[in-house]
């Protein structure tokens, strides 16, 4: 009885995070949607890398991160630390907590599989695939985090350039053009005003030289466009050329870019509609259609096969 309970548990489980991870993007849509009524705007979740919010759970992820690393750093890969980078989840604090959830999430498959190997020894073996799951699944959620933020710095990096170009046609140089226009963006582009505050951080704080900035900043955000615009701004920053025209260029190309994106994403649409519309709308079709015709012929052949079987 214990070890049917257990199974059927651990199924219960498996099928539900199964489902959430599928239907993740749906309830993504409806909480944005909710959070513009509500909030229009979500700049401290979304720009500033903040400390983690103040919760017990929280800690408790947190505790357990920092002794998993204690014993095994090795799994403070790069790969992780770049995900959580360009998911604006920067410190330490936000590596233990993640390292935490994922060691959590291992440990509880583990101890359902331990507890209902005393019935079935199989699901000791069972448990192993299904940990292997578990360590890597909070991946998926952290990967759709960095997707949602790079769509986001993609529709505001247009606007940041234009008002670039109209800053260096005014004679600003490069850094006074990216103060300016971090300031008079922080409503309208959030992301990338708050990262070219940073990039002026990293300059007048750290001491660090333009291009190395430029450089860590489109690092970190990990996105291809931003990456282009940093070394076009650098090559023109070296050569004491006018920034304008590499801007411009950027920014022409950028919007090509995301036009043919959309494009792309339109044309796909009829291909996507079809498994929808032979489950559902086709049936919904071909059942008045066809219904009537299948009952009279089902009447008219009743007879014949009544007497073929006498």
């Amino acid at each position: 009885m214990g070890s049917s309970f257990f199974v059927g548990l651990l199924t219960f489980l498996g099928v539900a995070g199964f489902g959430l991870l599928l239907m993740r993007p749906v309830f993504a849509q409806y909480v944005d949607s909710y959070a513009v009524r509500v909030r229009p705007r979500k700049a401290v979740e979304d720009t500033a890398a903040e400390k983690p919010h103040d919760s017990a759970l929280l800690k408790l992820m947190r505790t357990a991160g920092e002794l998993v690393l204690s014993l095994m750093p090795a799994l403070a890969d790069r790969r992780t630390v770049q995900l959580l980078t360009e998911a604006n989840y920067r410190t330490p604090a936000h590596l233990a907590i993640f390292i935490g959830i994922k060691s959590s999430v291992v440990a509880i498959v583990v101890f359902l599989g331990i507890m209902t190997a005393a019935g079935n020894p199989m699901m000791l073996f069972m448990c192993i695939p299904a940990a292997g799951f578990g360590w890597f699944m909070p991946n998926f959620f952290l990967s759709g985090r960095v997707k949602k933020r790079q769509d986001e710095i993609l529709k505001e990096l247009p606007t940041m350039i234009d008002l670039m170009i109209v800053c260096a046609q005014a004679g600003l140089g490069l850094l006074m053009a990216v103060d300016k226009v971090s300031k008079e963006t922080k409503d309208s582009c959030p992301i990338l005003s708050a990262e070219l505050e940073q990039l002026i951080n990293d300059i007048k704080i750290f001491a660090k030289s333009v291009p190395i900035a430029l450089r860590e900043m489109g690092e970190r955000c990990g996105v291809g466009e931003l990456i282009s615009m940093a070394s076009a701004l650098v090559a023109a920053e070296a050569k004491g050329a006018d920034m304008s025209y590499p801007l411009r260029q950027q920014g022409e190309a950028l919007r090509e870019r995301l036009k043919r994106k959309k494009e792309e994403e339109a044309a796909k649409v009829p291909v996507k509609m079809i498994p929808v519309i032979m489950v559902f709308v086709m049936p919904l079709i071909m059942a008045p259609m066809l219904g009537p015709a299948v009952i009279t012929v089902v009447q008219a052949l009743g007879p014949v096969m009544g007497n073929g079987g006498k």
